[in-house]
């Protein structure tokens, strides 16, 4: 199991961005992706961190490839992202 915190910049508001996230949410769930936190930078709410558990870095990204197109269409900007990995 991994720790993963994913940093990335939206395009649209963070409450938009938020209730397509709050959508998605089971599906990421079914694919064991767990949500532990998600919140935007004080200064800058177009700046957004999420941190989430899973199986591994790998697992994630088959996720994350698998599910692009409805994560750009949440206003996530792909190529924004920076993800940091912590395991235990």
């Amino acid at each position: 199991m991994i720790t993963a915190i994913l940093k990335f910049d939206i395009s649209n508001t963070f409450a938009q961005w938020e209730q397509a996230f709050y959508i998605h949410q089971p599906i990421a769930r079914a694919a064991g992706l767990y949500e532990l936190y998600h919140g935007h930078d004080p200064g800058n709410d177009k700046r957004v961190v999420v941190v989430v558990n899973c199986l591994s870095e790998e697992h994630m990204q088959k996720f994350i490839e698998a599910n692009g197109e409805p994560m750009a269409s949440s206003g996530h900007i792909l190529e924004s992202t920076v993800t940091e990995i912590y395991v235990n």
